[in-house]
């Protein structure tokens, strides 16, 4: 009998023992948990601060961060993010971030230094040369910006080496051509013209790389700015094509 309360004694005392150990191990366990978890760190989307996490953190946040993801789904932004509280007791905090606290003063600041940038920004593209509309010039000539483009493309091949005035002086043969009744009275029929040719650099023209400086010279003759030539000269070459020499300006000597 003895022999039995001492055996069931010494179970009991194995299972104690048995308890104690299990419980010191699994608070080992636990506090080595929050110790791990508590060295980790959010941070606030708002003000960016560090919030440290103990237990379970959850983070809930309507912000994407990315503009090309707000328009992609369309999600509508709620400035409010969720933190859980640093004790496993306490109740979870609610932690107010609009979206204008977030930004700084100097952020403020560039933003309305960059939208007065804009319009200097546009007023330093280069000013495009308008199409000239009206009739200005003593042939009563406009061009569509069409007819602008392919001009300079011709002047640019036949005088591209040439000062100003023989530029000038050869659309003003041209202008010239359309006028009299010898040629056609369109541009394209002028400068296309063969049988013969008249203008070698019209089948070139796709090759041709006009400047400033050839529509600036354009836009002078249909503005009526210059008077070089006679209005019967008709020819222009690096040899006199006629014995009526009106003019010898660069390399072009411009006959009637």
């Amino acid at each position: 009998m003895n022999r039995k309360i001492l055996d069931v004694t010494m179970l009991c005392t194995l299972c104690i023992c048995l308890m104690v150990a299990a419980n010191i191990e699994e608070k080992n366990t636990i506090q080595e948990s929050r110790e791990e978890i508590s060295s980790a760190y959010v941070i606030s989307a708002a003000d960016k601060a560090e919030v440290p996490v103990a237990g379970v953190c959850r983070v809930l946040s309507g912000y994407s961060f990315t503009t090309e993801s707000d328009e992609a789904t369309g999600i509508t932004k709620n400035p409010r993010i969720m933190v859980a509280s640093t004790a496993p007791s306490d109740a979870a905090e609610e932690v107010q971030a609009p979206l204008e606290e977030a930004e700084t003063p100097e952020a403020k600041v560039q933003a309305a230094s960059g939208e007065a940038e804009a319009p200097e920004a546009a007023e330093s593209k280069p000013a495009t040369v308008e199409t000239t509309t009206g009739a200005e010039n003593r042939w009563n000539i406009t061009l569509t910006q069409e007819e602008i483009d392919l001009l300079a493309k011709i002047v640019w091949l036949e005088s591209q080496g040439e000062p100003t005035e023989g530029q000038e002086a050869v659309v003003e043969v041209v202008f010239n051509r359309m006028a009299s009744e010898k040629y056609p009275d369109t541009l394209y029929d002028v400068l296309s013209q063969g049988n013969p040719t008249q203008f070698c650099s019209w089948k070139n023209r796709e090759r041709a790389n006009p400047t400033e400086k050839e529509y600036t010279s354009i836009h002078e003759v249909l503005n009526g700015n210059t008077h070089i030539l006679r209005n019967d000269t008709l020819y222009f070459s690096t040899e006199p094509l006629t014995p009526r020499l009106d003019r010898k300006i660069g390399g072009h000597s411009f006959c009637y």
